[in-house]
């Protein structure tokens, strides 16, 4: 339910998410360029002309920095376990609330209520689904005026 999570998050939450999984594959595209370089140079040494040097050097410096990038995707999935925590926590209220659902002021309730709307939004006619009847908001109550309204369309005809 990513894409009805986000729909509600807060625009805010939803950018820090954007810019934390940035982050992480910036450092991870960092990571397989470096080892492509070096893995082309390696080739290239095995026919190697003149610039031996030069393919060395193409070989040990990005061989040095794909641990460092490395170990940068890794810190930056950090930071992205947070901001998805953050966007779960903030947008769960209005994710519920779009829904027509009342979070339960208990965790476990709310926890039964989220798998079975997992499991209504995976397999629609799940014999399960009735269950959510229990988190389901009241629906409003007849105005007066909708109700004299309807008796009077039918007292005309």
């Amino acid at each position: 339910m990513w894409n009805e999570l986000t729909g509600n998050a807060p625009e805010q939450v939803r950018r820090q998410v954007d810019l934390a999984r940035a982050n992480v594959d910036f450092f991870v595209a960092l990571l397989y360029g470096h080892c492509a370089v070096a893995l082309c140079a390696a080739a290239a040494l095995a026919t190697s002309g003149p610039k031996v040097p030069l393919l060395l050097t193409a070989i040990a410096v990005p061989g040095l920095l794909i641990p460092v990038w490395y170990r940068a995707a890794v810190s930056a999935t950090d930071e992205w376990s947070a901001a998805v925590r953050a966007l779960v926590n903030t947008g769960r209220k209005p994710l519920a609330e779009s829904l027509g659902l009342l979070l339960p002021a208990k965790l476990a309730c709310e926890r039964e209520m989220w798998e079975l709307v997992s499991k209504v939004s995976r397999l629609p006619h799940h014999e399960r689904a009735a269950g959510l009847d229990t988190f389901r908001e009241k629906p409003p109550e007849s105005s007066p005026t909708l109700a004299g309204d309807s008796s009077a369309g039918q007292n005309a005809t």
